[in-house]
Parts: structure tokens; C-alpha cells; sequence
């Protein structure tokens, strides 16, 4: 059953509601949600401007029992309990709690401008990060037919990652457009990802700019040698067997190191991180079977970069990992493998729920995480998807400053949700989310 009109002297307890209007014309985080609180039903009572409608079916049965919604009392015949008594001449609600009841409103407001505001940015990084896919591109090509200036444009790439990532407001926003590649893309958006995040682990982890550089160098080729195969057998990389998989790990870090040790100048740290980016910290990788001390810090940092990119990306969406689930993996089943102090400051750069995860809240409403509040990493900023909210006018919260009850209950793989939800949440599309056409002050405006 669809919703139907509701009146709200019918308001009560346990029915799930929907209310039609601006998201600024009330206190709550959605527009649709089941009513479960006395304090929601007082102020649900007396908004204006609005429309409310109830859905039967997802209400709880003794909500609509008895008295029927038809039959429901009159706001006349419903008994309040004010604190203040009616007849004495003043208001029945204390200024101090007017006054409150407006916070949330305006917090709504502060919370949408600054949305704006990252939709602003956002879309400046974003052309950044297209400039530095576009000269990928071109400097892998170069690279592979031995040309040098494929290492002088990739240089001029990480220098300008590096400038890019200097800020961190840069930093968040870079890791929200990473965090979902595009078809037909995947090895550049992939080289770039590692190439972005191994600069982050380096920056924190205290590395030189020069240092850091030839780092960020040898993430951007460590794949190189993958382009010696036929693009078929790149396509089965997510079906290999172990078998296969060894073999393939074992020889294209070898074509890599041939390919960049033909370019004049070519980093020697940087050649390291593309010959020993498969190797593990208990000897088990390939292609030598190295271990911790053998390895280069740079390749150490680059090898766990890697698995946690090829962990959220791969090749088969359905068998992907979600950020979260990726970190954890990495922290807890790779402690023999990975060097730890590399894992830690990746989860340091990107939290508990990493910017582009897509997330289930407490009131079973989907949405995407777009920030990191580093002072309470549980609950970062999100934009929700609600079906009954325009998509002009879209919802932000900041969970660190809603109520306890509205928490992130679980991460979600992009393959459990529903087509149209997916693609209004991908990170790319936040841009597209511009202002209202009426403005703000005008929904909240008495």
C-alpha cells in the first residue's frame, strides 16, 4: 500500500510517516521515517507548511488497530498536558524550549551551506584529478614504448598530487573520488589510487617531499608490466587460480622493472617499488620470496596500498570489499605480511568508515559517507538517500551532532543496493547536487 493522507490530530505512536514538504520546514534528518518518540509526535503536531502521509503496511499493527486512522479524535477532544496552564495568559511552551526547538532547524541550515561549500570544492578537485588521469594516461603509453618523457610527465603528475594533498581538505576530498572508479578506466584509475593514497601514508609517516615523490613514482608504475599481456588475460586476473595468480605475480613486476630500467633517470627507489611490490613480509610473496628486512620501506608501504585498492576494486563488483571491511581485513588477517605501521596509518588517513563508503543508518535509510569527523570517527558527515526528498534539495547530517538513536549501523557493498540508489550515491554525482532553486531562507522563514 502506498501512503495516504494523514491528518495530524491522527498522529501516534508506531506510524510510519512521511512528510512533504521542504527538508527545511521540520526538525527531523529525513522526510520518512516511523514515528517512535512522544517528543517527535508533539512536534510533528505542530509544523506548518507541510503535508503528512502514513504508510499502513509499514506501521506497527497496534498504531492503526484502535482507534482507526478514520476515526481518530479531533484535536479538540485529544488531551495535552501543557506545563503551563492555558487559561493563565501565557504561552504553553517555555521560551528557553522555543528556542531550542529551533536548533535543529538551523543546524540544518549551516549543514546544507556547508555542503555547498564541498560541492564547490569537490568539483575543483575533481578537475584536478581528470587533468592527472588524462596525463596518466599518456605517461604510462610513453613509458611502455620506452619514450622519456613518459617519466618527465609522470614526475610533473606526482609533483602536482603532492601540491594537491598538502591540504587536507584536498586530502578528504581526493579520497571520495578514489573511492569509486569508472568502467573502462580501471588500470589508471587504480595506479592513481595507489599512487595517492601511498603519498598520504608517506606524508604521515613523516617522508620527505624528494623522498615522498619517489614513492608516490613507484606506485603510479608499480602495474606497469601488467600492459605486456593480452587484454584477455587481464580480464580473467579476478578468475585466476592460485596457480595462475603466483605465476602472474611472479612475472609482471619483472616486465615492469624492464620496461622503466630503459628509461634514463629513472628512480632506482621507484624501480624497487614495481619489482618488490608483491613480496611479503614473511617471504611468502613473489617474485623472490624476500623478507621484512630485504624489502624497501617505499615498497612496503606501496604493498599494502595495493591490496586494499584491489580489495574495494575488484574485477567482479559482487566479490568486492567495502572500505571498512578491506581495513579490517588488512589490520587482522595481514599482521605476518603487511608491514603494520603502514596499515595503521592508512586507517589513520582514511577512519572507520572511509569517505565514498556507502553505509546503512540506524533508521534503515541509505546513504554515502562524504567526510571524516576525526574527533569521533564513528560518526562522519553523510548525504542519505531518501525516496520521498528532492533531489534538489539534498540531505546532509553531520552525525556527530544528531541524537545517539541515529548511528551507522552497518557498511554496504554497491552491489546490495538497488541500480538508482547506487548511482545517486556515487561520489561523482555529489557534485551534480546543486542548491535549491527556492532558497534556503525562505523554508525556514516563520
Amino acid at each position: 500500500m502506498a501512503f495516504v493522507p494523514l491528518e495530524s490530530c491522527a498522529l501516534r505512536l508506531g506510524l510510519y510517516i512521511k512528510i512533504e514538504g521542504s527538508w527545511f520546514s521540520h526538525p527531523f534528518p529525513t522526510n520518512s521515517f516511523k514515528v517512535l518518540a512522544t517528543k517527535d509526535l508533539e512536534t510533528l503536531r505542530g509544523l506548518k507548511r507541510v503535508k503528512l502521509f502514513v504508510d499502513i503496511e509499514r506501521s506497527d499493527p497496534e498504531a492503526i488497530s484502535t482507534p482507526s486512522l478514520s476515526e481518530a479524535p479531533t484535536r479538540e477532544e485529544m488531551v495535552i498536558e501543557d506545563p503551563v496552564s492555558q487559561d493563565d495568559g501565557v504561552s504553553s511552551i517555555p521560551p528557553e524550549v522555543e528556542e531550542t526547538a529551533v536548533d535543529p532547524m538551523q543546524r540544518k541550515v549551516a549543514q546544507h551551506e556547508a555542503f555547498q561549500d564541498y560541492q564547490s570544492h569537490l568539483q575543483q578537485v575533481e578537475n584536478q584529478f581528470q587533468e592527472v588521469l588524462q596525463e596518466s594516461k599518456q605517461a604510462v603509453q610513453d613509458v611502455v614504448a620506452g619514450r622519456p618523457r613518459g617519466l618527465r610527465t609522470a614526475q610533473k603528475i606526482v609533483g602536482n598530487l603532492h601540491d594537491l594533498l598538502d591540504q587536507t581538505s584536498n586530502s578528504r576530498a581526493l579520497l571520495n573520488l578514489i573511492g569509486s572508479n569508472e568502467a573502462n578506466d580501471e588500470f589508471f584509475f587504480h595506479a592513481t589510487n595507489v599512487s595517492s593514497l601511498s603519498m598520504m601514508v608517506g606524508l604521515d609517516l613523516g617522508l620527505s617531499r624528494q623522498d615522498n615523490e619517489k614513492l608516490a613514482l613507484g606506485a603510479f608504475f608499480h602495474d606497469v608490466g601488467e600492459l605486456k599481456y593480452p587484454a584477455e588475460t587481464l580480464l580473467r586476473k579476478g578468475d585466476m587460480g592460485q596457480g595462475e595468480l603466483k605465476t602472474f605475480h611472479r612475472t609482471h613486476p619483472q616486465y615492469g622493472v624492464e620496461m622503466v630500467e630503459k628509461i634514463p633517470n629513472f628512480p632506482y627507489e621507484a624501480v624497487e617499488v614495481i619489482r618488490q611490490h608483491h613480496e611479503r613480509l614473511n617471504g611468502s610473496g613473489q617474485p623472490s620470496g624476500k623478507k621484512d628486512e630485504q624489502i624497501s620501506t617505499f615498497a612496503k608501504i606501496v604493498m599494502a596500498v595495493d591490496l586494499y585498492d584491489e580489495l574495494c576494486h575488484h574485477p567482479d563488483p559482487a566479490r568486492s570489499l567495502t572500505p571498512s571491511e578491506a581495513l579490517s581485513y588488512l589490520y587482522v588477517k595481514c599482521r605476518q605480511t603487511l608491514w603494520q605501521d603502514a596499515i595503521v596509518s592508512l586507517i589513520k588517513q582514511l577512519g572507520v568508515y572511509p569517505p565514498g563508503s556507502l553505509i546503512q543508518m540506524s533508521n534503515q535509510k541509505t546513504g554515502i559517507v562524504t567526510s571524516v569527523n576525526f574527533e569521533n570517527r564513528l560518526r562522519p558527515i553523510v548525504l542519505v538517500h531518501d525516496e520521498h526528498s528532492s533531489t534538489e534539495e539534498p540531505i546532509v547530517l553531520n552525525l556527530a551532532e544528531e541524537e545517539d538513536s541515529l548511528f551507522i549501523a552497518e557498511a554496504i557493498r554497491p552491489g546490495d543496493l538497488a541500480p538508482h540508489i547506487r548511482d545517486c550515491l556515487n561520489p561523482r554525482r555529489i557534485i551534480s547536487y546543486f542548491p535549491s532553486n527556492t532558497p534556503i531562507e525562505a523554508s525556514v522563514a516563520p
